[in-house]
């Protein structure tokens, strides 16, 4: 078998160990079906560091980026294994592949919640005006962070358990486990300087909560998923 292909198929397994809709059970066969390549075929991890590294922006420049784009760039970071810049605009960065899918992920998230934003105008249950949209729109941003941040522990468990697995078994070595958001950031971060965290501010009532509401309920799964497997698949 062609290397490439090989290795091509070693990045394309740990892809899918990392999916938002893969169950814990799925994460971890794939994950060790990784494992199991390089073990066999001696694909190491710098033979990962390829130039599929890019990035994606939204498209979209801001003075001040809005606190609910802040959660929500973080939000589609995490899910997709990327690193978020504030440049002026948001750009993620990663492998290609995730880069792209997560601007189209953060651009569903937003369509999402400012649909879900005028249909709560409509029905009353958020007041017009900018500052009830802004609380609304913060309190969607909140929910979906906490729900990727929630993903993002859940998968790096099954890494956990998965790496151990490789140390108890002779056939698989700990440095054979790929570290994929160790190579993004090896790879990807050279020019970002440090940057303090900034803290999001909102008024709690009525607007927030059901913006947390929807939030909550917004698909992380579907609206991806078929891209994703689309471009996965040889």
């Amino acid at each position: 078998m062609d290397r490439e292909k090989i290795i091509n198929r070693v990045r394309k397994l740990y892809a899918m160990s990392q999916e938002a809709d893969s169950s814990p059970h799925e994460a971890e066969i794939a994950l060790r079906r990784c494992q199991s390549l390089m073990a066999k075929f001696g694909v190491t991890v710098s033979e990962l560091e390829t130039s599929e590294f890019g990035s994606s922006s939204i498209g979209r420049s801001f003075r001040n980026v809005p606190s609910y784009v802040t959660l929500l760039s973080s939000a589609v970071a995490l899910l997709h294994d990327c690193i978020c810049v504030d440049s002026g605009e948001i750009e993620f960065r990663g492998y290609s592949i995730d880069a792209e899918v997560a601007t189209l992920t953060y651009q569903y998230l937003v369509a999402s919640m400012e649909r879900s934003l005028q249909s709560r105008k409509k029905q009353g249950s958020v007041l017009p005006g900018r500052s009830a949209s802004f609380d609304y729109r913060v309190g969607f941003g909140v929910s979906v962070l906490n729900r990727c941040r929630a993903i993002h522990t859940e998968r790096l468990q099954v890494e956990s358990e998965a790496r151990q697995c490789a140390k108890n078994d002779p056939n698989f070595g700990s440095s054979l486990v790929v570290r994929k958001r160790e190579l993004v950031e090896e790879n990807c971060t050279d020019d970002i300087q440090g940057s303090r965290k900034r803290t999001v501010r909102f008024r709690s009532g009525s607007a927030h909560s059901a913006g947390a509401a929807d939030g909550s309920d917004v698909s992380l799964d579907n609206q991806i998923a078929n891209e994703r497997h689309t471009t996965l698949t040889d």
